[in-house]
C-alpha cells in the first residue's frame, strides 16, 4: 500500500512540477479518471480488443449450439446476444472521439485555454471516461458471458430460451453479423493503440 501511495504521489508531484497546466488541473481534480487521455485510449484498446473475441468464441461451439444460429452460421449471423457488443463498441468509439477531441484542442493551443475552458475540457473527458471505461466494460463483461453461455450445451439454452422468453441466438434483425463486430473491433483497437502512442509523444 505505501509503494502504492508513493506511486502516486510521485506522479502527482511530477504532473504539478513538469506537467502542463492541463495537466496540473487534471491531478488537482478529485475523479477516479485521473489518467492522461493516452493511458485511457490504451485501455479502451483493449475493451476493444476483447470484444473482437466474440468471432473466435462462436468458432468453438458444437454443431447443435451453431445450429441455433440464424441459418446455422454463427460468424455471419446477427443475434440477439449481439446488441449488448455492438453497444461496446458504439460506446467505445464515442468515448475515444471525446478523448481525441479534447486532445486535438489541447495541442492545438493550450496556452489560448482559461482555467474555465480546461475546466469545460476536463468535465467532457471525465464524461467520456465513464462511459468508454466504466459502461463499456461492464457491457464487454455482459456481452462475453452470453456468447460463452453457449458453451454450456444446448439444453442450458433451452433453459435460458424459457426463461427469458426468446432464445439467446434468435435472430436479431439488425442485420449486424458477429462477424462484422468482431472486425471492426480489431481494426478500431488497433487505431486507438497507435494514436495512444502518438499522443503519448505530443502531450
Amino acid at each position: 500500500m505505501t509503494e502504492q501511495t508513493d506511486y502516486l504521489d510521485d506522479r502527482i508531484a511530477d504532473a504539478i512540477l513538469n506537467g502542463s497546466p492541463y495537466e496540473r488541473l487534471r491531478v488537482r481534480r478529485n475523479s477516479l479518471f485521473d489518467q492522461s487521455i493516452p493511458t485511457k485510449l490504451a485501455w479502451q484498446s483493449v475493451l476493444l480488443l476483447a470484444l473482437a473475441l466474440i468471432a473466435p468464441i462462436t468458432l468453438g461451439y458444437s454443431d447443435s449450439v451453431a445450429a441455433l444460429f440464424p441459418g446455422g452460421a454463427p460468424l455471419t449471423a446477427s443475434p440477439i446476444i449481439l446488441m449488448p457488443g455492438a453497444l461496446v463498441l458504439l460506446l467505445e468509439l464515442g468515448a475515444a472521439a471525446g478523448h481525441v477531441a479534447v486532445a486535438a484542442t489541447i495541442l492545438s493551443g493550450e496556452e489560448d485555454l482559461s482555467t474555465r475552458r480546461m475546466q469545460q475540457l476536463l468535465s467532457v473527458e471525465e464524461i467520456a471516461s465513464f462511459y468508454g471505461l466504466v459502461g463499456g466494460a461492464l457491457l464487454l463483461v455482459i456481452t462475453l458471458a452470453v456468447f460463452l453461455l453457449g458453451y454450456s450445451g444446448v439444453e442450458t439454452i433451452h433453459q435460458y430460451t424459457t426463461a427469458a422468453g426468446r432464445g439467446p441466438f434468435d435472430a436479431s434483425g439488425t442485420g449486424l453479423s458477429v462477424f462484422a463486430v468482431s472486425a471492426v473491433s480489431v481494426t478500431m483497437s488497433a487505431i486507438l493503440f497507435v494514436t495512444s502512442r502518438l499522443l503519448a509523444r505530443r502531450l
